[in-house]
C-alpha cells in the first residue's frame, strides 16, 4: 500500500504486515490448551473470584477450548485477557474476533466486556436479562452509544463467529464508528455486517484496566455459560475477503492455504465448490463478476444474485441497506416506516426507507412536493427554509400561501419574515423536536437557546422524531449549528442527555459559549439532579461538536432550576441559577473562567458557597424570580436584575393566603458594577448581601422595590428585561393592574424608567405601559396556576432609535381561536423615544398568525445586540387547542425578522400609465402598522390629499385618472409608523 493508502486506512506505514488493505495480527488466544497469547505474549487467566470452585460456575481449559460453568458473578470463573490496556490509548482502527458457544442463558451474561467499572466499558452481550432473543452491544464512556438485538438470537450450544471493527473518525463528524458481524460458525458465508453505531467515545481515553470473556462490569448480572474457542485482536479493519476467508477457515486457522496457487483460498473452494478446480477468472454462477472478485468482497461465487452491490441477493443495493438501516436485514418486500412502500419502490423513487416523511411524493423529505419543486426550480436542491426569489419568505411559507417562490412580486401577505426549519438535508432523519404540552422547547425563560457566535448561530432544542416513537434519539438534547443565511444546518444528536422530566416545561437547556468557543450545557433540572456538561473542543468552525460528561461545575450545586448563561466581554461566562424549591429558594451566580478553566462561586470559596439573593431560612420563606439578566455599563461588564418574589406555595407561607403563582409580589431591582460580585440600588446606594425581601437581616439588605405589585395580581415570574440607551432595564411581564378593584383581566406590561424629558436624574420615576388589551379573561376570575399557559412569558428589545420592542404569544382558549383571534406572535412597540419619551403610544400588529399553542418567544440576543435581527426560536407545542401533527412531535424552525429594516423602512413608489392614456397607476411597498398617504400636486407646491391607507405588507395600489387636459402631475406619500 502507498502512504496515502496507508493514511487513508489508518494503518501503520512502518509495519510491513499491516497495510492499507491487510489487517496485521496482534493478540491471538487459540486456548488449545493454553493460556498463551501467541502473538502479543499476553497471557490470560482463568480468575474464580471467590476461590472456591465448589461454588459457582467453574472455569476449564481443554485442549479445544476455555469452558466457563457461569452463574453468580460473585463466584463464578472467567477469562481476564492479561492486565488490561488492551485497547486504551489506540488512535487507529481495531478489530476483535472470536469463535464462542453459549450454553446455557445467564442473566445479561458478556461474551466480552472491556473497561474500568460500571461507568466505563464497550461490551457485547449474549442476552439481555434472561431473553434468548434478545442482546445489546453498548460503549459507556464519555457518552452512551447502544444498540439491542441486533446479534441475537445467540441459540445455546451453537458456535458463533463474531466480528467487531473500531474505527477512529470513520463515523458521522469524525465519531468512532462501532461494526460487527454475526454468523453461525457453520453458515456459508459471515456475511454483512448486523449493525453499526458513531460514538464520540475513543479508544484514546478508553481506561480497559480489565479485559473481561463471559463477566460483567456489574454486580448484578451473571458471568457466562460459555465456551471460547479462539480470541483474536487485529491492528487495523479486517478485509471482506479476510473476514469470509477466516470465517469459511474457522478458528485455529490463520494462515489462509493455496495449495493450487490461484488465489483462492483452498477453504474457500472446497466450501462453495467442492473442489480446487474453479480459478480466480472463473464464472461458474454467470453473474458476470469472477471468482477472485467475489472472494475480495464475500459474495457467494456460486449464486448469481449474489454479488459484490448484493451479497444477500435480495434485489436491494447492499450500499443502500447500510445507509438506511445499518445491516442488511431488511427485506425488498418490507416497508418499516409505513409510508405505503415498499423497500424497492424507495430505492427506485431515491426515497428514504426509514422516515415516512421521504417517499415518492416528497423523496427529500424537506415538505416541499417533489412535482411542486420540480415545476418551480427544476431541481430538488432548494428546502422549506430557502428563499430563491429574495421576497424574504421561506419556501415552506410560499407554499403554504399558494404565492410563487420564484417570483419576487409573489409573496404571502404580512410583513416579510422567513421561516426556516432546521434541515440537515438527509431525508433519512427527522429534525422535529418534542412537542407536548410543557413547550419546553420554547419557554422564554431560558435565554439562551439561541445563539450567534460570528457567522455561525447554534440553537438547543430536546428532538423528537416526526413519526418514530422508538427513535434512538427521541427526547435527547439536539444542537444545531449553521452559517447566518443559509437554511441547511448541521445537526449533532446526544445519544443520552435528556431532562429529569420531558413533561416539566421547567427542565430546559440553557448553554452560554465562552470566549474560546466552547460550549457550556446545562439542562434537565426542577430541583433535582443537576446536569451541567461542556464541550470536548470549541464549537464555532467546521468540528463536529461533541459534549463533555455529565458533571459539576463547583462540586456544590444540587437542587438546580433556572440556569441561564451570560458571556462577560473578556469572554468569560456567568452562570445564575436558583437552588432548593419554588417559594423557599437562593438564588446564586458562578463565574468561569477560561484561564483556568474552572467554575467558582461568586460569592465563595472552593468549599463553600453562599448566594446573593436569599430567600431561604426566614418566616415565612420566599425566592426570587429573575427576569432575565442583562450585561451592559461602559465596560459591558454591569449585572442588571429585575425579580419578583414568590412565597411557599405549600405550607400557608403567604401573608395575603394566596397560592402558587398568585403569591408573586412586587418588581425589585439590583445592578452590580463588576460582574456580579457587588450590588447597588439604582441610586448607588450598595446592598449588604445577600439581598433579602424584608428586614430579616438588616435595611441594607432589603430589596429596592421599583413597582409595588400586592399578592393576588395574576404576576407571571421569570419574564423578559432588556436595556435601553441610558443602560437602564425595561423589563416586559405581565399581570392584572386592576385586580385590586376586582378585574382580573391579565394584560402586557412594560415597566421601564422614564427621565422625564431632562437630562435630570432627579426627577426620573418607574413607569408602567400596559401594551395590550386583552378582552377574553373574564374580569372575576383570578385563574389559578393550571391557566399560567394561556398566555405565553414575553421578550422585550430596545433599538438604536430606544424603541421598546415586545413580542408575545397571548391567546388563551380554544373558543378565542374559534372567533378568529390568532395564537401567533404579535409585536407590540414604541415610538422612538425622540418622538415620544413617555411611551404613551403603542402599536401592535401581528407577526405570525398560526396557532402555536403553549409557545414562548426566545430569540437570539447576540444577534439583536450585533444586527438588530429578530431570530426567534419557533415552535408550535401542544395546548390552546393546537395538537402536534403525531409522536408528540412539531417542526422545529427559526424565525427570522429583519426588525431594523422594518423600522426604517423607506419605500420606493412606482408609476406607470394605462395603455390608452386614461388612468396612472402608483404602486407603494407597505408594512403592517405603517401608514400610507397619497398627496397629488400640479406644480409641487399646492398639494391635496387624495387617499389614506393602512400598509398591509403587500404592495398598496392607487389608480389616479389622467385629467384630460392636463399638462403635468405630480404625486407623493407620506408614510407614518403607527398611523396617521
Amino acid at each position: 500500500s502507498t502512504d496515502k493508502q496507508e493514511h487513508d486506512a489508518n494503518s501503520d506505514p512502518n509495519d510491513p504486515i499491516w497495510s492499507g488493505t491487510t489487517a496485521a495480527l496482534d493478540h491471538r488466544w487459540s486456548f488449545n490448551g493454553t493460556l498463551l497469547d501467541s502473538v502479543g505474549g499476553v497471557t490470560a487467566t482463568i480468575v474464580d473470584p471467590d476461590s472456591n470452585p465448589a461454588a459457582g460456575g467453574t472455569g476449564v481449559l481443554t485442549a479445544s477450548d476455555v469452558t466457563l460453568g457461569g452463574g453468580a458473578r460473585a463466584t463464578s470463573a472467567y477469562v481476564q485477557l492479561g492486565a488490561g490496556g488492551l485497547l486504551a490509548g489506540r488512535k487507529t482502527p481495531v478489530t476483535i474476533e472470536l469463535w464462542a458457544t453459549q450454553t446455557a442463558v445467564q442473566n445479561w451474561a458478556r461474551i466480552f466486556d472491556f473497561g474500568s467499572g460500571a461507568t466505563e466499558y464497550l461490551f457485547m452481550s449474549w442476552t439481555r436479562g434472561t431473553v434468548l432473543g434478545q442482546d445489546q452491544v453498548r460503549w459507556l464512556d464519555n457518552v452512551n452509544a447502544q444498540a439491542d438485538d441486533k446479534g441475537a438470537p445467540y441459540s445455546s450450544g451453537i458456535p458463533y463467529h463474531i466480528v467487531m471493527t473500531l474505527e477512529p473518525r470513520k463515523g458521522t463528524s469524525g465519531t468512532t464508528r462501532v461494526t460487527w458481524h454475526v454468523a453461525r460458525a457453520d453458515s456459508p458465508l459471515l456475511g454483512a455486517a448486523r449493525w453499526s453505531f458513531d460514538t464520540a467515545n475513543t479508544m484514546l481515553f478508553l481506561n480497559d484496566t480489565v479485559d473481561l470473556l463471559g463477566r460483567s462490569q456489574y454486580a448484578a448480572d451473571n458471568t457466562a455459560s460459555a465456551k471460547y474457542d479462539e480470541f483474536r485482536i487485529w491492528n487495523g479493519i479486517l478485509s471482506p475477503r479476510e473476514r469470509e476467508s477466516y470465517h469459511t477457515a474457522g478458528p485455529d486457522v490463520v494462515q489462509l492455504v493455496d495449495t493450487d496457487l490461484d488465489g483462492l483460498p483452498d477453504a474457500w473452494e472446497m466450501h462453495h465448490f467442492q473442489d480446487l478446480d474453479e480459478t480466480g477468472t472463473g464464472d461458474p454462477d454467470l453473474d458476470g463478476v469472477p471468482n477472485s472478485d467475489e472472494l475480495a468482497a464475500g459474495s457467494d461465487p456460486d449464486l448469481a444474485a449474489s454479488k459484490p452491490s448484493d451479497l444477500d441477493a435480495d434485489g436491494l443495493s447492499d450500499s443502500w441497506e447500510l445507509r438506511y438501516f445499518s445491516n442488511l436485514a431488511a427485506s425488498p418486500a418490507a416497508d418499516p416506516d409505513g409510508d405505503g412502500e415498499t423497500n424497492l419502490t424507495e430505492q427506485a423513487n431515491g426515497s428514504a426507507p426509514n422516515h415516512r416523511a421521504s417517499n415518492s411524493t416528497d423523496s427529500d423529505a424537506d415538505a416541499l412536493p417533489d412535482a411542486w419543486e420540480l415545476t418551480h426550480f427544476s431541481t430538488l436542491a432548494h428546502n422549506g427554509g430557502s428563499d430563491p426569489d429574495g421576497d424574504g419568505f421561506g419556501n415552506l411559507q410560499e407554499l403554504e400561501a399558494g404565492t410563487l417562490p420564484a417570483n419576487v412580486s409573489s409573496r404571502p401577505a404580512g410583513t416579510a419574515v422567513k421561516l426556516v426549519p432546521l434541515d440537515d438535508g438527509d431525508h433519512a432523519t427527522s429534525d422535529f423536536g418534542y412537542a407536548g404540552p410543557s413547550a419546553i422547547n420554547s419557554v422564554a425563560f431560558v435565554r439562551s437557546s439561541i445563539k450567534t457566535v460570528g457567522d455561525q448561530q447554534f440553537i438547543t432544542w430536546y428532538g423528537r422524531h416526526q413519526f418514530d416513537a422508538a427513535g434512538a434519539f427521541n427526547n435527547t438534547i439536539w444542537i444545531g449549528r449553521r452559517t447566518l443565511g443559509s437554511s441547511k444546518w448541521e445537526i449533532f444528536r446526544h445519544p443520552s442527555f435528556t431532562a429529569n422530566n420531558i413533561a416539566d416545561g421547567h427542565d430546559v437547556i440553557s448553554y452560554g459559549i465562552d470566549g474560546d468557543g466552547y460550549m457550556h450545557v446545562s439542562w434537565g433540572m426542577h430541583g433535582d439532579a443537576f446536569h451541567y456538561s461542556k464541550s470536548t473542543t470549541p464549537v464555532t468552525g467546521t468540528g463536529p461538536i461533541v459534549l463533555g460528561p455529565d458533571t459539576t461545575m463547583t462540586g456544590m450545586e444540587s437542587t438546580v432550576t433556572y440556569p441561564q448563561f451570560l458571556k462577560l466581554p473578556d469572554g468569560n461566562l456567568l452562570f445564575v441559577f436558583r437552588e432548593v424549591a419554588s417559594g423557599n429558594g437562593d438564588t446564586y451566580v458562578n463565574r468561569y473562567s477560561i484561564a483556568t478553566r474552572k467554575w467558582t462561586n461568586v460569592h465563595g470559596s472552593a468549599t463553600t458557597r453562599n448566594p446573593f439573593i436569599k430567600g431561604t431560612g426566614w418566616t415565612p420563606n420566599y425566592n426570587a424570580y429573575v427576569n432575565m439578566p442583562q450585561l451592559g455599563g461602559a465596560d459591558g461588564d454591569d449585572l442588571i436584575l429585575t425579580w419578583c418574589w414568590r412565597y411557599e406555595p405549600v405550607g400557608g407561607d403567604s401573608p395575603a393566603g394566596q397560592d402558587g403563582y398568585q403569591t408573586n409580589n412586587h418588581m425589585n431591582f439590583a445592578r452590580s458594577p463588576d460582574a456580579g460580585l457587588t450590588w447597588n440600588r439604582f441610586d448607588g446606594t450598595p446592598y449588604s448581601l445577600p439581598v433579602t425581601r424584608d428586614l430579616e437581616i438588616s435595611a441594607a439588605n432589603r430589596a429596592e422595590i421599583i413597582v409595588p405589585i400586592p399578592e393576588g395580581s395574576s404576576l407571571i415570574n421569570q419574564a423578559s428585561t432588556c436595556l435601553d440607551s441610558n443602560g437602564n432595564p425595561v423589563t416586559c411581564t405581565w399581570w392584572a393592574p386592576q385586580s385590586q378593584t376586582g378585574n382580573h383581566r391579565r394584560q402586557y406590561q412594560v415597566v421601564f424608567r422614564d427621565d422625564n424629558g431632562t437630562p435630570q436624574t432627579a426627577d426620573d420615576t418607574w413607569q408602567t405601559r400596559t401594551v395590550s388589551n386583552r378582552t377574553t379573561d373574564p374580569t372575576g376570575t383570578r385563574y389559578a396556576e393550571d391557566h399560567v399557559r394561556d398566555l405565553g412569558r414575553p421578550i422585550v428589545v430596545s433599538d438604536d432609535e430606544d424603541r421598546i420592542i415586545v413580542a408575545y404569544r397571548d391567546n388563551q382558549s380554544t373558543a378565542s381561536l374559534t372567533n378568529g383571534v390568532t395564537n401567533g406572535l404579535t409585536i407590540v412597540h414604541s415610538l422612538p423615544k425622540a418622538q415620544d419619551p413617555h411611551r404613551l403610544v403603542w402599536i401592535q400588529f401581528d407577526l405570525t398568525s398560526e396557532n402555536l399553542g403553549n409557545y414562548e418567544p426566545i430569540i437570539d440576543n447576540e444577534l439583536w445586540d450585533r444586527e438588530r435581527q429578530l431570530h426567534f426560536l419557533y415552535q408550535p407545542a401542544e395546548g390552546q387547542g393546537y395538537v402536534s401533527p403525531g409522536n408528540t412531535a412539531s417542526r422545529f424552525s427559526v424565525l427570522e425578522w429583519d426588525a431594523a429594516a422594518y423600522f426604517s423602512h423607506l419605500p420606493q413608489p412606482s408609476i406607470s400609465m394605462s395603455a390608452d392614456k386614461s388612468s396612472m397607476t402608483i404602486t407603494c411597498p407597505s408594512q403592517p402598522s405603517w401608514s400610507y398617504r397619497l398627496w397629488s400636486s400640479t406644480d409641487l407646491e399646492n398639494w391635496s390629499m387624495v387617499e389614506t391607507r393602512a400598509g398591509t405588507g403587500q404592495p398598496l395600489v392607487f389608480v389616479q385618472a389622467a385629467n384630460s387636459g392636463e399638462s403635468r402631475r405630480f404625486w407623493r406619500i407620506e408614510l407614518k409608523e403607527g398611523g396617521f
